[in-house]
């Protein structure tokens, strides 16, 4: 009896050992007694569940995705993936097969190597693009393309992981994304409270209950983070990098500067280039 059914893609790669290939993607209808066992995968296989639920097994850990969940199963370890029998409707998913160390790589650096399964992940749009593209894109360009949709589905599925992790109820989220988005501004106390409907007294305390750092600390360590990034990656003077951050006033930003992180912003970008260069 045949175990499922559903369109394979097949993208053949003409270029030898590439650090990713994305070479087989496709959707699977699976019956009941659907079961697919990788010992040591030599592939890391990622899918989105379209229906029904089923069982994967990452080494001797067992997860039960369901509808708009995606499992990740990275090389190198053992996978099992079957139907689930005792679901109401039958097990259906999008997948891809890729090959190659830099599929471990950044599920490692985006720490979702160990997650094998993420819940109510809203990427649909993304594997139904990969389906829509086979059908109509040949092969190279395919192999171009997914390594990229690859990519964005794990940044995507990153950032659900991080913001559930760090939740914050509805009224910090918006003192935060205000916050967020003035970095590259003078920082105005009074526009945020009007924003926000809050003293600022009241302001600063709901949010050093819930971020453990008041408005002004946290406005200070984004600045100074954006302005090492300016400092080593753009060819931006210190006066310009500070008014960029909303400072008015050189000598103040260095001083700040040099005060958090020990040393002038001019000696922050000769020290830390001449150490990539090393």
């Amino acid at each position: 009896m045949e175990m499922k059914h559903g369109p394979i893609y097949h993208f053949p790669s003409a270029n030898g050992e590439l650090p990713i290939t994305i070479s087989l993607i496709g959707i699977n209808y699976c019956h009941s007694n659907y079961i697919n066992v990788r010992n040591q995968s030599r592939i890391t296989v990622i899918g989105y569940v379209l229906t029904g639920q089923g069982r994967i097994t990452l080494d001797n850990r067992t997860l039960r995705p369901q509808p708009g969940d995606v499992f990740l199963l990275p090389r190198g370890r053992d996978h099992q993936v079957c139907a689930d029998p005792e679901s109401a409707e039958p097990w259906s998913y999008i997948w891809f097969n890729i090959a190659g160390d830099l599929a471990v790589q950044l599920l490692r650096s985006y720490k979702l190597y160990d997650s094998g399964l993420v819940s109510s992940a809203a990427v649909e749009p993304l594997f139904q693009k990969a389906i829509q593209l086979a059908q109509s894109e040949n092969a190279r360009e395919m192999l171009n393309v997914l390594p990229v949709l690859f990519h964005q589905i794990v940044i995507r599925l990153s950032n659900m992981v991080h913001n559930r992790n760090n939740a914050y109820s509805a009224q910090v989220e918006k003192i935060k994304q205000y916050l967020d988005n003035a970095i590259q501004h003078s920082f105005d106390s009074d526009q945020l409270c009007r924003q926000i409907g809050l003293s600022y007294k009241q302001i600063n305390r709901l949010f050093k209950q819930e971020s453990g750092t008041t408005v002004y600390n946290y406005v200070l360590i984004r600045k100074l983070d954006s302005a090492k990034i300016m400092l080593l990656d753009t060819e931006l003077t210190v006066n310009e990098i500070c008014y960029r951050l909303g400072y008015a006033d050189p000598q103040y930003f260095s001083n700040l500067f040099k005060k958090k992180t020990g040393m002038s912003p001019s000696s922050y970008r000769t020290l830390h280039r001449d150490k990539s260069r090393s």
